[in-house]
């Protein structure tokens, strides 16, 4: 099954037009860099929403994904009732 049959099977589409889900040109996206993600076709696009705000450093960040799987090895989440976490 490719991207996009596994895309209409599996996901939800709330931000997709629905006449966008059902035709067979649904963009998928793969992959990011700086401030730039790919489709699944190669095509290139600005992500100047940031990843709706959680990339705003942008993408393929090796420097922050050490720092983030540093932090996983000691604690990966908990939640802030009452107590502080880094």
């Amino acid at each position: 099954m490719g991207d996009r049959e596994q895309a209409r099977h599996n996901l939800l589409p709330h931000f997709t037009r629905g006449d966008a889900w059902r035709r067979d040109d649904l963009v998928v996206i793969d992959r990011g860099e700086g401030c730039y993600v790919w489709d699944a076709d190669g095509n290139r696009y600005l992500d100047a929403l940031a990843g709706l705000f959680c990339t705003n450093l942008g993408h393929g960040r090796s420097d922050l994904t050490a720092a983030a799987s540093k932090q996983m090895d000691k604690l990966a989440f908990y939640p802030n009732w009452g107590m502080a976490h880094p």
